[in-house]
């Protein structure tokens, strides 16, 4: 195995304990594992999170995903769709009999979940979405009580929560405030209309953090829950501990002269005689073209610049500096080395994109190794 990413189940762990203590027992914690657990890999993640007493229910992005849960037999905690399903009745008959919770934000949607909970005799669990200002799914304010005034009848239908998503919670005390005022004031409006929704929820990793009276019923924390932070302006509150680790091997090293050109296009020409390593890790991969002639990987605790135009499949690297490096030495592309660290953060500083970006884009063909 020449590249892979190490999961390091004593840092999510710590993280998840982090939070528990920081939002108490009354509210639910519900890590967010969509996307490949943010690229930390889906079911080494689940299984992790599945065993943790401190978790209350898992967040997943769609009924895919759900059913990946239940074929591996993680059901131990309830889970909940938060954004996509085909309005498949196969599919979402074999969910419901483990109880998964499904996002509602049209009246088709609903009609099908209750049609499905007739044919199996039980009542499915759903959350209304609120579009409070984000502008994605969910209905907008004005039209969530006629909506659940039309389902409450449904009989095999059990409203279990109402949610909705900040746009802006890392960045905007402002935005993130009114959208706050709106979901209580849409769920006033239902409580007005005698419809009793138990259980709430809005929070993000940031708005978890920074805004406690925002926590509602239950929080959904995503990339803090890997130990990244969503802004700097959190690391203010909270200390994380980063869980993702990414290396890969050195495939050949060899010296070549000053004035030589390094990768497509020439893009590096050499200014010394140069020890050139290279590793078998491209774009293709996740290692993101934008960080050519830009990021730095660590060699032996050392760091070390990329040389020339990142490609397809292998990345050059300058190892001039690091006496006794060869083929089959180590490489961190994220990750520490000793009192030395190449972080999430600083490659998308290289790429110009966030944190969220670089960790969800590693290849799902990369091994996830739990250590």
């Amino acid at each position: 195995m020449l590249t892979w990413v190490e999961i390091d189940q004593t840092a999510l762990q710590k993280n998840i304990a982090v939070f528990r203590k920081l939002i108490g027992d009354n509210v639910q914690f519900m890590p967010v594992i969509k996307a490949n657990a943010y690229g930390h890999g889906f079911l080494e993640i689940a299984k992790l999170t599945v065993k943790n007493k401190a978790v209350d229910r898992l967040c997943v992005v769609s009924l895919e995903e759900a059913l990946i849960l239940i074929q591996n037999k993680l059901t131990k905690k309830p889970i909940l769709i938060l954004d996509i399903f085909d309005l498949d009745i196969k599919k979402i008959s074999v969910a419901a009999q483990y109880n998964v919770a499904f996002p509602v934000f049209t009246l088709e949607q609903a009609k099908v979940l209750n049609k499905v909970g007739e044919r199996a005799g039980k009542k499915i669990k759903v959350h209304v979405k609120i579009d409070t200002g984000t502008s994605r799914v969910g209905f907008l304010p004005m039209d969530v009580v006629p909506f659940v005034k039309k389902i409450k009848h449904f009989p095999h239908l059990k409203l279990e929560g109402s949610w909705s998503h900040f746009s802006s919670s890392e960045s905007s005390p402002s935005v993130t405030k009114e959208q706050w005022r709106c979901f209580n004031e849409v769920n006033t409006k239902l409580r007005q209309a005698r419809i009793t929704i138990p259980f709430r929820h809005i929070s993000c990793s940031a708005a978890t953090i920074l805004y406690p009276e925002m926590r509602a019923d239950g929080v959904r924390v995503g990339l803090a829950c890997y130990g990244l932070h969503p802004a700097p302006i959190t690391k203010k509150y909270i200390a994380l501990t980063p869980v993702l680790s990414w290396r890969t091997k050195i495939i050949q090293v060899k010296t070549i002269s000053k004035d030589t050109p390094v990768g497509y296009g020439g893009s590096f020409i050499t200014k010394r005689p140069t020890r050139l390593a290279i590793i078998p890790i491209g774009y293709a991969d996740g290692y993101d073209r934008s960080f050519s002639n830009r990021a730095f990987v660590m060699v032996n605790g050392r760091r070390c610049p990329v040389r020339g135009r990142i490609c397809m499949n292998l990345t050059m690297i300058d190892v001039t500096g690091v006496k006794g490096t060869k083929a089959g030495d180590t490489v961190t592309l994220i990750g520490r080395e000793g009192s030395k660290e190449i972080t999430a953060d600083e490659l998308g500083g290289y790429a110009g994109t966030i944190n969220y970006e670089i960790v969800t884009r590693i290849a799902p063909h990369i091994k996830r190794i739990v250590v």
